[in-house]
């Protein structure tokens, strides 16, 4: 970790033409900051911020070059493209042996665990163990900062993580997540996972939690041009309504059907008009 950021630093540095005596000062002295660009110490995230003011480069920018740069992030961005393409195909066999071999691979026991929730929205008799999913779950109430891995493991998980868990997690992953002005990829997904969490939410009738994520929504919305996430989430909104036996839900929902066809977006108009076509013959009272 530490060899990697002080080599972004190096990069960044010697790009700029600027000399280490030009950001050294009494608090961080040049052989200082040279043992950290070659990786043989540590400096503070303070220090690292202020050498960052001097050299005119935020902490978004130097994050973003980091995060280009660093082959583990890009190997799990990596198999993620693997899995959605196995996923999209309906490939059981090609996730199933992605579990059992290595070579294109080294996952880690969270990346199984994922695979394995992803099968399971294929195939129910495949699924994580409770104790593969405890152990997860335990790893993500410890995280204190949310960012890409972490916002990705809950989302592929949720399917089989139980409600009590996953809506806690969804609420501790709206307060923590690493947001970057530069770079508003968290964000879309933060807000397409809490999209999620409402439809489950409607689904086990926990019309509190609904109230509350439908908050946090639009406020993650406002502002912003997603049109994918605003028409799902208009769909929600009305599955909502339509739950709480409110007339306009209905019509909610089908103004995001047009939405999708409109767009030309099949898959999209095919799952939800299934979804909406499921749940419209009947809807009971309100609980909480």
């Amino acid at each position: 970790m530490k060899s990697s950021l002080g080599k972004i630093l190096r990069k960044i540095r010697r790009g700029k033409n600027i000399s280490l005596t030009s950001i050294s000062d009494k608090y961080l002295s040049k052989s200082q900051i040279s043992r950290f660009e070659r990786g043989e110490s540590e400096i503070s995230c303070i220090r690292l911020i202020n050498i960052l003011d001097k050299m005119n480069v935020t902490l978004d920018e130097f994050m973003i070059l980091y995060n280009n740069d660093n082959k583990k992030n890009q190997s799990f961005i990596d198999l993620l493209e693997y899995i959605r393409k196995a996923y999209s195909e309906q490939e059981i066999d090609t996730l199933i042996n992605l579990l059992n071999t290595q070579d294109k691979f080294q996952l880690s026991k969270f990346d199984k665990t994922m695979i394995k929730s992803i099968l399971y929205t294929i195939d129910s008799s495949i699924k994580p163990s409770q104790e593969e999913l405890l152990e997860l779950t335990d790893y993500l109430f410890k995280v204190e900062f949310w960012g890409y891995y972490e916002i990705i493991l809950l989302g592929n998980c949720a399917p089989t993580i139980d409600y009590s868990s996953l809506i806690l997690l969804t609420r501790e992953m709206l307060r923590n997540y690493i947001y970057s002005s530069l770079n508003k990829n968290n964000k879309k997904l933060v807000t397409q996972l809490a999209i999620n969490c409402l439809i489950t939410s409607i689904e086990h009738r926990k019309f509190n939690d609904c109230n509350y994520l439908i908050k946090k929504i639009k406020k993650l919305l406002d502002g912003e041009l997603n049109y994918y996430e605003q028409t799902v989430f208009l769909y929600a909104e009305g599955f909502f309504e339509f739950k709480k036996s409110k007339s306009k839900g209905r019509e909610k929902m089908e103004q995001a059907l047009q939405v999708f066809e409109i767009l030309g977006d099949t898959t999209m108009l095919t799952n939800y008009t299934e979804h909406y076509l499921k749940i419209i013959n009947g809807s009971t009272e309100a609980t909480d």
